[in-house]
């Protein structure tokens, strides 16, 4: 009887034993029976969701995979809760060798050997050019060379791995700068009303945080909860930040604005730190809405950058988005980019930003709902709103907008030079639309060779579909 055999017998008696599971996960992966691996390794985490050895398990289901971005963010969070895991130290040597960062791999690989002296893998020595015996020599010529009392050398102050342990310290009663409760006065009059089109946008909104407190009981027999994630993209211009403003003034709970002077910070962890520090303040005033515009600043693609503080506090935002410790149900995250290509891949991963929605200019019967706003209130001869909404195809909002400022300033200037009221006339109108030229081509320009590589995509469909045909891209 072979060994996996036998650990599947054992496991058919006593299907919850952890050590068994373990076991099993191991052997599968030494079969390399991948899926059978990492099912082991999940059913461990479904009983026990700390157990480290389950998280490295599947991360080197991951890296045999070729998922060296998702193998990394496993490691990253074990290290996290025991930043001298020497296996876990060793395992982001071998990912970080397989990225091609040869530097930061034997860092860790360094990292590995100073936390267990009798660990050894010679194949990845190999690869290194670095061997234990080298690394235990130069460790203890450095521990003889180092002063006695030297606070710096203290693991206290300074962990091994650089990651600070601020999970679960208790967090500041801190809010960020905007921060709406319910009945604040200050809350944003804007509402959906105010925003032309975007109408699936708006009913992903609702469905996700103001559906679930209208109708409970309704949720409740579909077992839905309130919460969820939505990234919003599209040209600048197009209303992804007003609507931003307008959840504001249409849902009926918290409501958190997140700036990005908010969470950077020019001390090592400290980015990371006030990132937590925003979702522990969003779950314990849930139901909430937490929005993060120009969210690529936060979520980067890890592939495209090598320092270690914009890569831990990426992982950080992951390990946020999972609520592996924490309760995310009624916390909705709504983030809007013009960069979608710029974000990390595993942002759209189901269970983080599982809803992807494409903002494109406005089509002719949104300009239309825009125009009637703009035109509200402002002094216009025999408007043609149909006309207008004709002659302006491909124009964002904030071209409408700046049409009708433009307008209002030319009428102006009359007025004040003829020292009598000058309406604003249709004839103006189309001068200043045919002066001016959509903002939107220059960035379809930069997001056509991005929906071309990216031809299986989910994410560029409604891209490609506005473009046009695939062969006509």
């Amino acid at each position: 009887m072979s060994r996996l055999t036998a650990i599947r017998d054992a496991l058919a008696q006593s299907p919850h034993n952890v050590s068994l599971l373990l076991l099993h996960g191991h052997a599968c992966l030494e079969e390399l029976q991948l899926d059978d691996a990492r099912d082991a390794f999940e059913r461990v985490l479904g009983i026990d969701e700390d157990q480290n050895d389950a998280q490295l398990g599947i991360a080197r289901v991951l890296l045999l995979s070729g998922d060296f971005s998702a193998a990394a963010v496993r490691v990253e969070r074990v290290l996290q809760s025991d930043s001298a895991n020497a296996p876990a130290h060793l395992l982001m040597s071998r990912v970080l060798l397989s990225e091609g960062d040869r530097p930061r791999a034997l860092d860790h690989f360094e990292k590995a050997v100073r936390s267990d002296a009798a660990i050894s893998d010679p194949a990845l020595e190999q690869e290194l050019g670095r061997t234990v015996a080298e690394v235990r020599k130069a460790s203890a010529a450095s521990a003889a060379m180092e002063p006695a009392g030297n606070d710096f050398s203290s693991t206290a102050e300074m962990p091994a791995d650089g990651f600070e342990d601020f999970i679960d310290e208790p967090i500041d009663d801190w809010r960020p700068e905007t921060f709406f409760a319910p009945g604040d006065a200050e809350r944003s009059r804007v509402t959906f009303d105010a925003v032309g089109g975007m109408e699936e946008l708006k009913e992903e909104i609702r469905l996700k945080i103001v559906y679930p407190q209208q109708h409970a009981d309704l949720y409740k027999a579909y077992g839905r909860k309130a919460g969820g994630g939505i990234l919003i993209f599209g040209p600048p211009g197009c209303g992804k930040t007003l609507m931003l403003r307008a959840i504001a003034g249409e849902v009926g709970c918290n409501y958190f604005a997140v700036g990005l002077h908010e969470i950077f910070d020019p001390y090592f962890g400290s980015s990371e730190r006030n990132l937590h520090q925003v979702f522990e303040t969003a779950r314990a005033n849930a139901p909430c809405v937490l929005v993060f515009d120009e969210i690529e600043s936060l979520a980067v693609d890890r592939r495209t950058v090598r320092e270690s503080q914009v890569r831990n506090l990426v992982n950080q935002f992951l390990y946020e988005l999972d609520g592996l410790r924490s309760d995310n149900s009624r916390i909705l995250v709504v983030g809007a980019t013009n960069s979608p290509w710029q974000l990390d891949p595993a942002f759209r991963r189901p269970g983080r930003f599982d809803q992807t929605i494409f903002v494109p200019p406005p089509d002719r019967p949104a300009r239309t709902q825009i125009i009637e706003l703009l035109a509200k209130d402002k002094p216009i001869s025999h408007l043609d709103v149909e006309m207008l909404a004709k002659e302006t195809k491909n124009f964002t909002g904030a071209d409408l907008k700046w049409v009708f400022d433009r307008s209002a300033e030319l009428a102006l200037s009359e007025a004040v030079h003829t020292n009598r009221p000058v309406p604003i006339s249709m004839d103006l109108l189309l001068d200043v639309v045919r002066q001016h030229h959509p903002s939107t081509g220059e960035w379809f320009e930069g997001m056509r060779p991005h929906v071309q590589q990216s031809s299986q995509d989910g994410i560029y469909a409604e891209v490609r579909k506005f473009l046009g045909s695939p062969s006509s891209i």
